[in-house]
């Protein structure tokens, strides 16, 4: 377990003791590939942390590079994987975070 300080746009920082499960980043740059955004100079990093007592730290930072933009923060405590997947959403950045903290979004059918 470490320490960590989540700072954020939507609230007081966040302090905890846990572990970061994962974290993922598109990229701003489209000659890299599947990562690749889909606007020029703007891309997201996405992080979940799980606390000492169990519950999840959700983050996502919209980064820029454009002039007169700045860097916004996201941050939600959530207490099952439901919740973590409200938050994030299902987008292919969000599938990949899943895969790499083994959290399955998956709607079973009968």
């Amino acid at each position: 377990m470490q320490e960590f300080q989540i700072d954020r746009d939507n609230g007081a920082s966040l302090s905890f003791t846990g572990e970061l499960l994962a974290k993922v980043s598109s990229s701003d740059n489209n000659a890299s590939g599947s990562s690749y955004s889909g606007q020029t100079g703007r891309w997201q990093v996405l992080a979940l942390y799980k606390t000492e007592a169990s519950k999840y730290i959700c983050q996502r930072i919209d980064r820029t590079r454009w002039q007169g933009e700045r860097d916004s923060r996201h941050t939600k405590v959530c207490t099952n994987n439901n919740e973590v997947i409200e938050f994030f959403g299902h987008n292919w950045l969000a599938k990949d975070l899943y895969d790499k903290a083994g959290i399955k979004d998956i709607e079973e059918v009968e």
